[in-house]
């Protein structure tokens, strides 16, 4: 069962999206600027990915990550999932080494199709601002290993007022049709604390745009959090303690500036 009802929206927008990643990666002066290569692989490498860890690429698309890790460790013990079976399809005839139904699997957004502890290491890079989050987080964290970590990235539910180019990205992608949640961030963050998550570093960017430039406002474990900001991205640890039970609502389709 398709639980996502957004296959046809990514089916549609690889093309869309390869070419602004190429117009990033280009280094073009473009409006509105995406996170590049060399960002994705900065963080792929916070996550400490060994030889010998099992990596679960969660919303894999057309691979952007698999060209960072082969460069290391070849095929290795990567594994791609996405909604989106023409993001997979594009994928394999863009990297030798991944093959649809081996190392990509197509899923329905919601629910993963492997066991339980199954990966040492979860990368969900761009990809939860776009999700049901309270049953994706769920998932994500059963499929972990004890003492394996994620690393996870979104919106804030509380931008700046002055924010204009977030306002626009949000009106935009609601328009366009795109999936758009945005978190609760300080809520998600006592819950995974709540449930057994070490949360060991974080990383918040004030204003859209900021993230592109790795301008983050705080790095580390603590508890603080700028009270207004835009992105922001967390490695957590599944620990010996989690917890595996509902989380409570901590996302909305709408942030509080837009909130209907």
């Amino acid at each position: 069962m398709d639980n996502t009802n957004n296959k046809n929206y990514w089916n549609d927008y690889v093309t869309y999206w390869e070419k602004r990643v190429k117009e990033t990666n280009d280094d073009k002066e473009i409006n509105d600027r995406t996170n590049s290569d060399k960002i994705l692989a900065e963080y792929y490498h916070k996550m400490q990915v060994s030889e010998n860890d099992v990596l679960l690429d969660y919303g894999c698309g057309s691979g952007r990550l698999y060209a960072i890790y082969s460069k290391e460790f070849g095929k290795g013990n990567y594994i791609g999932v996405d909604v989106s079976s023409i993001c997979l399809e594009h994928a394999a005839r863009e990297y030798d080494g991944l093959v649809v139904g081996e190392n990509l699997k197509e899923f329905d957004g919601e629910h993963l199709p492997f066991d339980d502890q199954m990966f040492d290491k979860i990368i969900c890079f761009g990809v939860f601002d776009a999700c049901r989050q309270e049953q994706v987080i769920r998932e994500l964290i059963r499929v972990l290993k004890v003492r394996g970590r994620l690393l996870i990235t979104g919106k804030n539910n509380r931008y700046f007022e002055d924010d204009e180019k977030a306002s626009i990205a949000e009106v935009n992608a609601r328009k366009k049709g795109h999936p758009n949640y945005y978190t609760d961030v300080y809520n998600f963050t006592n819950q995974l604390l709540a449930h057994g998550v070490a949360v060991l570093e974080k990383y918040y960017f004030l204003h859209r745009g900021d993230f592109p430039l790795n301008n983050y406002w705080h790095k580390g474990g603590g508890k603080s959090m700028p009270e207004i900001f835009y992105e922001w991205a967390y490695i957590i640890e599944k620990t010996s303690n989690y917890q595996d039970y509902e989380y409570q609502k901590f996302s909305n389709m709408y942030s509080q500036k837009r909130k209907p």
